[in-house]
């Protein structure tokens, strides 16, 4: 509440706080830190129909709603809800809290009337009056700091997270004296490691006050995959990505259309309805993809002898498909100089590329995909398609890659075939 003194009056109030039409005070809305250009759902004036005594027509102030609710929304000048269950509830308890604090606002503006000395002041204390007052200690974070990182991350020092700290004297506190944990646990070196694997860690930094005791901030960092899409073409979003530095763009023109097509039909509402074509297209991007490799660098491949082959892997291989797919990840993975020019043209560690090269998770998204055996549309779900589309992802990549390399290259790699016994172990249980 304001008292104005003698000589002043609503007009040495900031503009903004006043009324274009009437000049008449209102108090600023915010909706999640933006101002909202509206007079009408907290108006001053909600108990106009009352007498003076018993409301605060002019007042100002700031009203900030915060929320994260998808049915937030507004007119297209922002001046408005548009109007749903929310928006109603909201104005509701706008309207509500207007009205009380008009009429308590109200009651104690008459009371203080009835006093010769109005007791107005600066809004913040004195530094006698802060003596009077108990201290608290307090850490204060640095919120400018990133808490959000791919992996793998870069070794982080936590202490740097640190803003200040203060005892509850007011007295600066150094650095040292916090103990940082991290996950509930002390770290002595006050420097975590690097992470490789997506997670979430809780890093607490406590401060034991002589006078009030432990005073505890936290924060969370994130550690996530960086994943680009792969694409022939420029888009915001794709259902084939890799966890590389930089997107790809695939230079087999056939593939690069199938998986322009497929992401324009899971875009949209009703895609659960094109899994089974969906899946269908991605086994012909395995299709395309390796038979461009094979036929473009015959002299790295095995003309395997059948008869070679354990009884469970000729079963497995009569899939030519499965055959071929797992014959180009076990060279890739038989051959390290080869995975590490391939990581390095992909823009990805040596060890994340080694992790995603698991036979396993290729043998189940060429399955998957196999739409045509044993009914396995009834089977077929949203997440089997979307992991099935990143292990294709990847494939593609390595593909293309290598269809792209030429032969004096492969040579220095001094690549070695893979043989009958390797496909076998591929499929040991």
């Amino acid at each position: 509440m304001f008292h104005f003194n003698n000589g002043k009056n609503s007009k040495s109030v900031s503009y903004l706080n006043r009324r274009v039409h009437d000049d008449a005070l209102y108090p600023l809305v915010y909706i999640n830190k933006n101002l909202f250009n509206n007079i009408i759902i907290f108006d001053p004036e909600v108990l106009r129909k009352k007498s003076s005594r018993e409301t605060l027509p002019q007042m100002i102030g700031r009203v900030c709603v915060v929320s994260k609710s998808e049915r937030m929304e507004f007119n297209s000048d922002r001046t408005n809800f548009v109007e749903n269950s929310l928006t109603r509830d909201l104005l509701r308890d706008l309207e509500s809290l207007n009205k009380l604090i008009q009429t308590e606002g109200a009651d104690l503006k008459n009371g203080l009337k009835k006093s010769k000395n109005v007791p107005t002041g600066k809004a913040f204390p004195t530094e006698k009056e802060k003596d009077l007052k108990n201290g608290i200690a307090s850490i204060f974070i640095d919120r400018k700091r990133n808490t959000t990182f791919y992996i793998p991350s870069e070794q982080i020092d936590l202490e740097e997270y640190i803003f200040q700290v203060k005892n509850s004297k007011g007295e600066n506190v150094k650095k040292s004296d916090v103990t940082i944990m991290v996950n509930g646990k002390d770290s002595v070196k006050r420097v975590l490691n690097s992470v490789e694997e997506p997670c979430e860690l809780i890093i607490n930094f406590k401060y034991n006050d002589e006078i009030t005791g432990v005073v505890i901030s936290e924060i969370l960092l994130s550690f996530e995959k960086k994943v680009s899409n792969i694409s022939g073409r420029v888009q915001e979003k794709s259902l084939f990505t890799i966890q590389s530095g930089s997107g790809y763009k695939v230079s087999i023109e056939t593939v690069s259309d199938i998986i322009h097509a497929i992401d324009k039909i899971y875009s949209t509402r009703n895609k659960d309805e094109y899994l089974p074509l969906i899946a269908c297209s991605i086994r012909s991007v395995f299709e395309i993809s390796s038979d461009k490799l094979l036929k473009t660098h015959k002299q790295l491949f095995t003309k395997f002898n059948v008869q070679e082959f354990n009884s469970r892997t000729r079963t497995e291989v009569k899939d030519t498909l499965l055959k071929n797919v797992l014959h180009i990840i076990c060279l890739v993975n038989k051959n390290a100089k080869l995975r590490t020019k391939l990581s390095d043209v992909i823009d990805i560690s040596f060890s994340t590329f080694t992790n995603l090269l698991n036979s396993s998770d290729f043998k189940a998204a060429i399955k998957n995909s196999h739409v045509g055996a044993h009914q396995s549309t009834r089977f077929l779900s949203k997440p089997k398609v979307e992991v099935s589309a990143d292990v294709c992802g990847i494939f593609v990549v390595i593909c293309d890659v290598m269809i792209n390399m030429e032969k004096n290259d492969l040579v220095e790699l001094d690549i070695v075939k893979v043989t009958e016994s390797d496909i076998d172990q591929m499929f040991v249980i």
